[in-house]
């Protein structure tokens, strides 16, 4: 059996210290998927409906499918909202814009998501699903 001196040992807790670091430094470039623009935003409406168009670029290095939703802030699907499209196929480092019409009803705190479903021109399920939301809040500011 060998034993380690203290200075193998040293050495390797070093050498571990740097494949951290390595690791820390690259993980944002790894774990950019795809995003969606803007990321917050508070709406002050005037009328019974508005419009809302947001920016989805699929950041993948392969072609992608996207997901769109709408959740209530406790992550229970949202009502009051449509779109021409909620399905979204991307080449690599192209974006499209997500245009929704919310109906405006007192204040609503929403979670509008966008998810990764498929990927590659063969459209193979995803194994790891991303899902980038972005906050909105409306506020009903009409008078009554």
């Amino acid at each position: 059996m060998t034993q380690l001196t203290s200075t193998t040992t040293r050495s390797l807790a070093h050498s571990k210290m740097k494949l951290l670091v390595a690791a820390l430094i690259l993980a944002p470039t790894i774990s950019l998927a795809h995003s969606f623009a803007p990321g917050f935003t508070t709406e002050y409406a005037q009328t019974k409906e508005i419009y809302k168009t947001y920016n989805l670029t699929n950041s993948y290095d392969f072609p992608a499918v996207f997901k769109v939703e709408v959740f209530t802030k406790d992550m229970k699907p949202a009502i009051g909202w449509k779109a021409k499209d909620t399905i979204f196929k991307l080449l690599p480092t192209k974006s499209k814009e997500v245009k929704l019409k919310f109906k405006v009803d007192g204040r609503r705190k929403l979670l509008v998501c966008t998810t990764l479903t498929e990927i590659g021109k063969d459209h193979e399920k995803a194994s790891v699903i991303s899902r980038v939301c972005s906050r909105l809040i409306i506020n009903d500011s009409r008078k009554r």
